[in-house]
């Protein structure tokens, strides 16, 4: 182990590396609060220049100095053309402007002292775990899963003496006093983790303790509005009107949003939820978009042009997908049995080994095929309706190839011998499509958990 990398397993670091993965996939979506947040900077702010400081470790001061300096830029609004080209040409990064956070540079120093003791001895690999650190660093930086609401989202409160600071706020959301209530619009709200799907069920599931989900975006506590309490109220904007009714904290009855006299949309709204038929107008077209919805999930859109219909499609319910996703898996294990079949075939009437490989192309053969058995699998997985692939999963997944392909191919070519040169291929193909079979029995199941 080179003395260089040692700090790399330390006690500390990989307690800090721990906490930060934990808290990322885990304690944010589980319990999303401000303490979240700033676990992953102590943790954060721990490990990253150590990281930095094994590499170049005849700059230590200076990567301190940098981290810091990049910290406090990180955590102001001037960062923000960074972030969007990054987001751009990269990949997606956000964080959250909260001057309160630079209180976690007091853990520098300790970083830098316990750095700086000599390192004991150690089982785990450096370079694996700085491989794990690395990663830490780019998934604490990935934007939070966010839900955009199609239609227009209040909630209602009793106003408070005091506003929440806008520049603290998610720019999806918005405040309108009115007398003496405080009617917030929801353009958009974090939820915990990325969701199966993005479709009117999994928007309903959000819906049903939006107020709630307000309050903790918000930090706040404000008091509840009494559930039979009815409130009408009209909003006005630079843009439009909108005409709400309320009951208790949430929308109920009829929506109406105008333009002058110039009717953009007219809905109902039902305990929150979206109810019956919702018109869009856009008057720039002369065009009309009429959405049906059954217990807030939308199964019809029509599309009208000067009063003419020109387009109207059915839309899949949560059920419904879940019953074509199980229509897809019967159709993955048939394809897998036939292939089988075939293998099966192939082994009775040729039992005799007709490949005539050297080792070392057995050898070859047993390290590319993972590669070509994960190619595959990703190929067929692209093109497969509501498929569900979340952050890093394909990483996962060719590690699991080579995990599982590797000894398999192996016992397949040293012991029990392909019988045809194309039986390669159809193992390859097979332990392809069993790999997508696991992943669609997850997506269905994360479809079936609510």
């Amino acid at each position: 182990m080179s003395t260089n990398l040692k700090p790399l397993t330390s006690t500390p670091f990989l307690i800090c590396l721990f906490l930060l993965l934990l808290n990322d996939f885990y304690f944010k979506s589980a319990f999303h609060n401000s303490l979240t947040g700033k676990l992953s900077d102590l943790c954060g702010l721990f490990i990253f220049p150590i990281f930095w400081s094994v590499l170049f470790p005849k700059r230590k001061q200076t990567v301190y100095i940098l981290t810091a300096l990049f910290f406090i830029y990180w955590k102001s609004s001037y960062s923000d053309p960074f972030i969007q080209l990054f987001s751009l040409y990269v990949f997606p990064i956000d964080r959250t402007i909260d001057p309160n956070d630079l209180f976690a540079l007091i853990v520098l120093p300790v970083s830098w002292h316990l750095q700086s003791r000599p390192p004991k001895r150690s089982y785990f690999n450096p370079q694996l775990v700085g491989l794990v650190a690395f990663f830490s660093f780019c998934a604490t930086s990935m934007p939070r899963p966010s839900l955009y609401f199609e239609q227009p989202q209040y909630v209602l409160f009793p106003s408070p003496k005091h506003l929440p600071d806008t520049n603290f706020v998610d720019p999806g959301i918005k405040f309108y006093k009115v007398d003496t209530l405080l009617a917030v619009q929801v353009d958009q709200i974090g939820i915990g983790r990325e969701p199966v799907k993005y479709d009117d069920f999994n928007k309903n599931q959000v819906l049903k303790d939006l107020e709630q989900r307000v309050l903790a975006e918000l930090n706040v506590q404000y008091p509840l509005i009494s559930p039979e309490q009815v409130n009408h109220l009209t909003i006005k904007t630079a843009r439009y009107q909108d005409y709400l009714m309320f009951k208790g904290s949430r929308l109920h009855g009829k929506f109406l949003r105008k333009n002058q006299d110039q009717v953009l949309i007219d809905g109902q709204f039902k305990n929150g939820i979206e109810d019956s038929v919702w018109t869009f107008v856009d008057p720039s077209r002369n065009a009309i978009i009429k959405k049906t919805f059954d217990k807030g999930e939308t199964t019809r859109i029509e599309e009208f042009t000067s009063s003419k219909l020109t387009s109207s499609k059915s839309v899949n319910t949560r059920k419904e997908t879940s019953i074509f996703k199980g229509a897809q898996l019967a159709l993955l294990l048939g394809l897998c049995i036939a292939i089988v079949i075939r293998l099966r075939k192939n082994y009775k009437n040729n039992p005799n080994d007709v490949t005539d490989m050297k080792t070392w192309h057995k050898v070859l053969i047993c390290l590319g095929l993972p590669i070509l058995t994960w190619f595959i699998q990703l190929v067929i997985s692209t093109i497969i309706p509501d498929n569900y692939s979340p952050a890093f999963i394909q990483v996962f997944i060719l590690f699991l190839s080579y995990l599982i392909g590797t000894p398999i191919f192996a016992i397949l070519l040293f012991w029990l011998k392909p019988k045809q040169p194309t039986d390669i291929l159809w193992y390859c193909l097979l332990l392809s499509l069993l790999l997508v079979f696991w992943q669609q029995t997850n997506v269905l199941s994360l479809l079936l958990e609510n």
